[in-house]
């Protein structure tokens, strides 16, 4: 175990993991030994990697707090990369740069933007060693080589959708009291949480008359892509009860990452404030931001002012036009611009090699003590190594599985929770697909 050793978390595969597979593929050409694991193998990693530094998405909760502070005992680094680092509403922002939770050990944390660093030097009493601007490792597929060719010479119009909350109101009430937990009494727009996840299910069910009256017309290729974090039942249902015709052009796209569908599309179509409209700026597509609820938290309305904007479904195919024509383009360009340099530091395709830089330099200059690894943290990586073996993920539990399946309900977030989970294969195939773009050795 000669090499430096680093464990990047991963929360979502939908969302994170090419990004964290990006940033391995960059320290492993730097000789470094990168760990993709699943979030939820927080404590196992440590006995399982002995990593000299590991990556969390965020260190808000008590118990990763304490584990950081474990963490920095030993001499293992902490890092923190936000999945998220957009965040307009100074609350969140300052919520999100640990106010409330300051006195977790941080040695680096990696943010999008200047706005977050300023937040997080505000924020903590020196709990944070280093803060480092970095971009968005992600946006890095938007450039070459790893940008996807556009394959259809057909005029395809890419749908996102962005309706996580909705789905809570269908849910047992517990469920959304959790997530909202750490945020109330915090951040004001989030104190009556009921009245957001009713908002966003009401925008939901216009979004549909949209989506409908875009059919109905029958002369685009539609790609409808939900959110990551959002279950897809509904789109699902929708898609079934289409006419056989329309559904010829319609393509319901829940597994394909949304860096692969932007550049497949002639215009982006998102509902409200939307990451992916950024993403789209960046890939050089126009964009449609339709307007449903105008919610403060959902809506920003100088983000409106950089996209072509429909608020009747009557009109959108006379906005489409517009989009595809690229009628406003110019005007919004230099807008766009300095709006992803100033949140996403200027993107340009080499963030993740930038991150894989400062993590290199930090590695080698510790080398913790593992001797004080106990033995809760040695049975959580023995669990780690042995589900490795049957590529399961870490948080498989066949009764759990079970239960779900006779109890789709009442078990349905533990299941969301286990589908979005990394398993060894995901990791060894997202692994060797980028090293085949970035190696030149890619055929298609």
């Amino acid at each position: 175990m000669d090499k430096k050793r680093v464990v990047i978390l991963v929360d979502n595969k939908k969302r994170d993991l090419p990004g964290a597979a990006l940033i391995a593929y960059h320290l492993e050409k730097m000789g470094i030994e990168c760990y993709l694991e699943p979030l939820e193998a927080w404590r196992g990693c440590l006995y399982a990697r002995k990593p000299h530094m590991i990556i969390f998405n965020h260190l808000l909760g008590s118990h990763l707090v304490k584990y950081s502070q474990e963490l920095r005992d030993m001499g293992v680094l902490v890092g923190v990369l936000p999945n998220e680092g957009i965040l307009y509403n100074k609350e969140v922002l300052e919520f999100n740069a640990s106010k409330f939770h300051n006195n977790a050990h941080v040695d680096y944390f990696f943010v999008w933007n200047e706005a977050h660093k300023e937040a997080l030097k505000k924020g903590n009493s020196g709990s944070i060693k280093n803060i480092e601007i970095v971009g968005v490792p992600r946006f890095d597929f938007y450039f070459e080589p790893l940008k996807p060719k556009k394959t259809s010479p057909t005029p395809t119009i890419l749908v996102c959708t962005n309706f996580v909350f909705a789905q809570f109101l269908e849910k047992d009430p517990k469920i959304a009291e959790k997530l909202f937990a750490p945020w109330k009494g915090r951040i004001s727009s989030y104190s009556n949480y009921w009245e957001l996840i009713k908002t966003n299910h009401k925008s939901r069910k216009l979004f549909f008359n949209f989506l409908n009256t875009l059919v109905s017309l029958n002369k685009y290729n539609i790609i409808l892509k939900p959110h990551p974090g959002e279950e897809t039942d509904i789109y699902q249902k929708w898609y079934e009860k289409l006419d056989k015709v329309l559904k010829e052009k319609v393509k319901l796209d829940t597994k394909s990452h949304i860096w692969e569908l932007i550049p497949q599309c002639d215009v982006e179509i998102a509902c409200e404030t939307c990451t992916t409209t950024l993403e789209s700026w960046i890939a050089k597509k126009p964009t449609i931001e339709l307007i449903l609820t105008k919610h403060p938290v959902f809506f920003h309305e100088f983000l409106s002012k950089m996209s072509l904007t429909c608020e009747d479904p009557k009109l959108l195919d006379e906005t489409i036009q517009k989009a595809l024509k690229k009628e406003r383009e110019k005007e919004f360009e230099p807008l766009r611009k300095e709006h992803l340099k100033k949140w996403c530091a200027d993107p340009k395709g080499d963030s993740s090699k930038k991150l894989a830089n400062i993590i290199k330099k930090a590695v080698e200059r510790i080398e913790p003590d593992f001797r004080k690894i106990d033995k809760k943290h040695q049975r959580k990586g023995k669990k780690l190594l042995f589900f490795e073996k049957l590529n399961l993920p870490y948080n498989y539990n066949p009764f759990s599985l079970t239960k779900a399946k006779i109890f789709p309900k009442k078990h349905k977030e533990k299941l969301r929770v286990y589908n979005k989970t990394i398993k060894p294969s995901d990791v060894k195939k997202w692994k060797e697909k980028i090293k085949k773009v970035m190696d030149g050795n890619f055929n298609g």
